[in-house]
């Protein structure tokens, strides 16, 4: 009875020195509130957004104008022969019925091929990128286009395992070196692509599940979002610092946007969509310093040269985006990469108030109110979803020490990689000898992430000494209790103590001596 009292007791005590340093483990460190290379703070902007801009942009983007997209769902994979079609219910996407799309877009898109001598409407023109010039790849032939109501067809969870494509994105545009080795305008591009990464598995988890579709319910997945995030300050601070660069580039287009003519043949509507976007013109966070494109590409003798370099990997991630075998996917996937390339556009090409096209336009308003979303939805996801405290520490004690894991284990492949690059080749690209980046986790390793790696690890090696160290004495008293109780000791105990008490006299007598 004894032992079992021992056992009980000892496996309650490694459940609560488990659990808690799993709750120390898993508290995050206090992180920085300044977004790197940007002006705001965090705090102003969680603020600005939750009381006033996320609110407008959620009406805008359901106005006749903003809630129409046109895209290519049909490209050609360039890259690789795709040979299995996401089959998930999911995955599929309605096109608009020509009925559904405004009238005087319907007579522009027949007659956008033949000259035109009239003059365009203030603030929009109907020119044409030249490929050098475009930061996305060409849609393709106009009869391969086709307009989509975003509103029906939100960003959600479809079943897709998009690894592949990631992989390629960050691979295939060298984005292979560490951030902090990084210039700062291959910095910001990197920040760019992974803050818009950082956008989309936040909608994912956001929109996991409809619960119901008359009402919009859906359920949330906190812990895929804590898969995807925790231990990774870094990828929350892109999309931070993606949602400012945007946010400049619809500020620094104000004067056109405010001259536009939001023109779907409604005039009570196209009205309500002008005063909609004035107003968010003048909202508190548009008007303040967020992101300053001026200290880029300062250099202007490599400007032109390093501006061409990151049209060409923009090219790219939108051509490889037509590998995509999820119709879902792609067309918030394109549409996306359409607004960040018209950010991109407004903010480091001359002229361009004069260049910007409809669509660029619309998708330039909704990929901020994507960004809006997903930053507002950071704080629905931080709690536990639908899980029990004594479930959801558990799974927090496995989960750190997987995390902290992989982490120090794709460091070391890293490190390695880099050594082995070193040694083979003295005149290697800087780029190949650095961190690769793999599919399942396409983010670099940040110095962010030490920290809390160390604090993970030191809780739980504790914890295993403990364990160990409990179930050695254990052991011990174990061995100990059996050789007292055993019959062989005990019928031969007299003359153990005979022979030893001899042993002793002997001893005593060669001492005197």
């Amino acid at each position: 009875m004894k032992f079992k009292a021992t056992t009980i007791t000892v496996i309650g005590l490694i459940l609560v020195v488990s659990v808690c340093f799993s709750i120390i483990g898993s508290i995050p460190l206090k992180s920085k509130d300044t977004v790197d290379d940007c002006c705001c703070k965090k705090s102003n902007i969680d603020e600005s957004n939750n009381n006033e801009l996320n609110v407008l942009l959620n009406k805008i983007v359901k106005t006749r104008y903003f809630k129409y997209f046109r895209v290519n769902l049909f490209s050609e994979c360039p890259f690789w022969v795709v040979t299995q079609l996401c089959g998930s219910e999911g995955c599929g996407v309605c096109e608009c019925d020509e009925n559904e799309i405004p009238l005087p877009w319907r007579i522009e898109d027949t007659t956008s091929d033949k000259v035109d001598l009239s003059p365009p409407p203030p603030g929009f023109t109907r020119w044409k990128d030249k490929k050098e010039d475009m930061w996305v790849v060409s849609p393709g032939p106009d009869s391969d286009m086709s307009y989509v109501d975003l509103s029906k067809t939100p960003e959600a969870f479809t079943g897709y395992d998009g690894s592949s494509i990631w992989s390629a994105i960050y691979n295939e545009n060298c984005f292979t070196r560490p951030v902090d080795q990084m210039c700062l305008e291959e910095r910001v591009f990197y920040r760019l692509i992974s803050g818009l990464h950082s956008s989309i598995t936040t909608h994912i988890a956001l929109y996991y599940h409809v619960i119901d579709k008359e009402t919009n319910t859906w359920q949330h997945n906190s812990e895929f979002f804590k898969q995807r995030f925790s231990g990774h300050p870094d990828r929350i601070e892109n999309l931070y610092f993606t949602f400012l660069f945007v946010l400049r580039s619809v500020g620094k287009i104000s004067n056109l946007l405010t001259e536009y003519q939001f023109n779907t043949g409604n005039q009570v509507e196209d009205t309500e969509t002008k005063e909609l976007i004035q107003e968010l013109l003048q909202s508190q966070l548009m008007c303040s310093p967020n992101f300053d494109e001026t200290l880029l590409f300062r250099d202007t003798y490599e400007k032109d040269n390093l501006i061409g370099q990151f049209k060409e990997h923009f090219q790219n991630i939108s051509s490889i985006l037509n590998c995509v075998t999820c119709e879902k996917c792609k067309l918030y996937g394109k549409m996306q990469t359409l607004g960040l390339g018209t950010a991109l556009k407004i903010l480091f090409d001359d002229n361009v108030s004069l260049s910007l096209e409809r669509n660029e336009i619309i998708a330039l308003i909704n990929t901020l109110r994507q960004l809006s979303n997903s930053i507002r939805g950071i704080n629905t996801l931080r709690k536990p979803f639908d899980q029990s405290s004594i479930s959801f520490w558990g799974h927090e004690f496995l989960f750190n020490f997987k995390s902290v894991f992989n982490s120090i284990w794709s460091k070391a492949l890293h490190l390695s990689s880099s050594t082995n690059s070193n040694g083979n080749s003295n005149n290697s690209n800087p780029s190949d000898s650095e961190n690769t980046v793999d599919a399942e986790s396409p983010f670099s390793i940040s110095q962010h992430i030490i920290p809390t790696a160390i604090v993970k690890m030191a809780s739980i090696i504790f914890t295993i000494l403990i364990v160990i160290s409990i179930s050695l004495c254990l052991k011990r008293n174990n061995d100990q209790s059996t050789i007292i109780n055993s019959p062989s000791n005990s019928n031969s105990g007299g003359g153990s103590s005979k022979s030893s008490k001899k042993n002793n006299e002997k001893k005593l007598k060669k001492d005197k001596k």
